[in-house]
């Protein structure tokens, strides 16, 4: 009889570990595959994922947990195509002024830089919902590609649309797949760039130079060549002296700068101030 209630006994307790490890298995199989390093708040309300070619932090609760997920995808993808970190951040700061929306975010930008979350190489989405603003920021050799303020406008152009709907999340996936557009586009220089805003004139200018050096040139040659002559003695003159300088005596003046305490060590400041297509 005690014999038949140990056997009953350890095949209940057997059964309670197979069903305890069947659901341990189904949990882990749900487990969402995310890049290190990566933090989920408790209330699901807010979204904060890192990785290495993307951040989304929703303080704003503005995605749905979907919606972040469809997001991420695209952002990894643009993400390792760049080598940039594509970051969307969300928030109910309620900065108004675009002045202020830029500095503060540069902030923000190197508060996260500073815990190891957001890298150097960046391009960011701020979408403040209290004030109704966005804003977008791009650092370290992202700049590079947005030295033509235009491109900004490729960006915004492309998302507005959306924003006029309310419709953020349409509007994110506009700003992640321009950004790779205008990756495509490749970096912008100093005299594409000076070509473009004075070429007009430039053209003019260069016309009227070139003109008027040639008529010059061929007043001032016009009987060079075998059929021109020229009196080379009497248009020419050597004059030769001997002079000598004698160092008499030699100042030299040694006056030391101190350094600055106000130097740039002294900052904690990782984006220089990252550029800015300002609010819209």
């Amino acid at each position: 009889m005690i014999r038949k209630i140990i056997l009953r006994i350890s095949a209940l307790t057997f059964a309670v570990m197979i069903a305890c490890a069947a659901a341990l298995i189904v949990s882990a199989s749900e487990v969402e595959d995310i890049d290190t390093p990566s933090v989920i708040s408790n209330d699901r309300s807010d979204i904060i994922k890192f990785g290495t070619d993307y951040a989304l932090t929703d303080d704003a609760s503005v995605f749905t947990e979907e919606q972040a997920k469809a997001l991420i995808a695209e952002m990894k993808v643009t993400g390792a195509k760049t080598g940039w970190q594509i970051i969307i951040h969300t928030s109910n700061d309620g900065i108004s002024s675009d002045e202020d929306l830029e500095s503060h975010y540069n902030n923000y930008y190197d508060s996260q830089y500073d815990k190891g979350l957001f890298k150097y190489d960046a391009l960011m989405l701020v979408i403040d919902r209290r004030s109704g603003k966005r804003d977008i920021l791009c650092y370290g050799k992202v700049r590079d590609y947005f030295k033509d303020s235009s491109r900004y406008d490729i960006i915004k152009d492309a998302m507005k649309p959306y924003l006029k709907q309310d419709n953020m999340y349409d509007a994110s996936l506009q700003f992640i797949d321009k950004a790779e557009e205008i990756y495509d586009m490749g970096a912008t220089s100093a005299f594409v760039l000076s070509l473009k805003k004075f070429g007009w004139i430039a053209g003019i200018a260069g016309v009227v130079v070139g003109v008027i050096v040639f008529f010059v040139i061929k007043s001032k040659y016009k009987n060079m060549g075998k059929s021109g002559t020229y009196d080379l003695v009497s248009n020419s003159s050597v004059d030769l002296n001997d002079v000598e300088d004698t160092f008499v005596t030699q100042h030299t003046t040694v006056r030391t700068i101190e350094k600055s305490s106000s130097s740039s060590d002294s900052g904690s400041s990782h984006s220089g101030g990252g550029n800015s297509s300002g609010g819209f």
